[in-house]
């Protein structure tokens, strides 16, 4: 045994039984202690990520957070939300929540369409996209979501007591999920493409574990980063839209400036309302909610057109559910085809006013709809 060796060992030894060896061995790691507390950073870490609002707007900025009529931003407990809020003070109101990857400057042409038609309009930036700050501390389930629609709601000048809600892909998901809780204060719910009743069986194996958890941090993120690519890649085939926005550059620079955003989408996915909600869908269903629509594009890539039926019967059937199949639209068909969406809001909601009590009969006569082969 070499020299080194065997003093190494003796000193192991020593720490058995001499005093010395185990008081200076005490002292070390006392003193290493103290000095890791002493200089580590006392701070606690951010409970939220700030939005792109706090960056001065560049060449590279798709749009500002003024661009809708109404725009504000208010500070929460969660983190500053964007919020805008226009049309009629006294027009019929309804909240508008948009999808998972685009924030809610996917609703222009549509909101104000709407407020145009007489309704007062509300859309906001879901935590992590668009305006919107990105808690770091909470899961992006329901719970998370629906707290900050009472934020938005509380926050208005006006009374929203009742209103409809509007929601688009995650955002259905969402407005669900909301009004299985408060459906008292709800007066018509219309789903545009909505999450919720995705099958959860239907995905591969890595993505299973993916949103189980189980996924390496790199690896779930190479995995978002695809999704991401594939939605991009869906926008650039676009048809131009009206109100010039370029959708992909939106998302591009949401991802690229937003810090909390690919914890947002991240965690929407993995706890968000998408996949396997039929209790919630029949909790609503049974909960008296008057009116209520669904509207999916004939060519959804994301939403299966063969979910529609399944929809309708769990929100309380045709005699009671609006469903139909947009033909010729995709995925995004609140963008591209926001007119017949805001006839279809139209037709559900009802007269701007409120002075009507149900649906528009001769709308509902001449409704296309369609419920395929399920």
């Amino acid at each position: 045994m070499s020299t080194v060796t065997d003093t190494l060992l003796r000193h192991y030894n020593a720490l058995y039984s001499c005093p010395f060896h185990q008081t200076v061995l005490a002292t070390t790691v006392l003193g290493l202690t103290t000095s890791y507390l002493l200089l580590r950073s006392t701070a606690p870490p951010p409970r939220s990520i700030p939005s792109p609002r706090i960056k001065p707007p560049t060449a590279a900025t798709p749009y500002p957070p003024t661009i809708l009529p109404g725009a504000r931003l208010i500070s929460t407990p969660h983190g500053t939300i964007n919020v805008a809020e226009f049309g009629p003070p006294h027009g019929r109101k309804i909240l508008l929540i948009h999808g998972i990857s685009t924030p809610s400057i996917v609703f222009a042409s549509l909101a104000q369409a709407l407020a145009s038609d007489g309704y007062r309009v509300m859309v906001f930036d879901l935590f992590g996209r668009g305006y919107s700050d990105a808690p770091t501390d909470v899961h992006y389930d329901e719970r998370l979501f629906s707290t900050q629609i009472l934020y938005a709601l509380y926050a208005s000048p006006l009374e929203w007591d009742r209103f409809s809600v509007v929601g688009y892909s995650l955002g259905g998901g969402i407005a669900v999920a909301f009004a299985a809780h408060f459906a008292q204060r709800i007066e018509s719910l219309v789903l545009f493409a909505p999450a919720g009743l995705l099958k959860g069986n239907g995905l591969g194996y890595l993505t299973k574990l993916a949103r189980g958890g189980w996924v390496p941090k790199a690896i779930e993120t190479w995995m978002l980063g695809r999704r991401l690519a594939t939605r991009e890649a869906a926008h650039k085939k676009d048809a131009p839209n009206e109100d010039g926005m370029n959708y992909s550059n939106v998302m591009k620079w949401q991802a690229a400036e937003h810090k909390g955003f690919v914890k947002a989408f991240a965690s929407s996915f993995r706890y968000g309302p998408i996949y396997d909600r039929q209790e919630e869908w029949r909790a609503v269903g049974k909960a008296g909610i008057a009116k209520m629509g669904v509207l999916i594009g004939e060519g959804d890539d994301v939403v299966p057109p063969a979910l529609l039926g399944e929809m309708v019967t769990l929100l309380g059937g045709q005699e009671r559910v609006r469903g139909e199949i947009l033909v010729g639209a995709g995925h995004n068909l609140v963008r591209e085809r926001w007119r017949e969406c805001a006839d279809f809001v139209g037709d559900v909601v009802g007269d701007p006013e409120g002075s009507d009590d149900g649906y528009d009969d001769d709308a509902m006569t001449a409704s296309t709809s369609t419920f395929g082969d399920f």
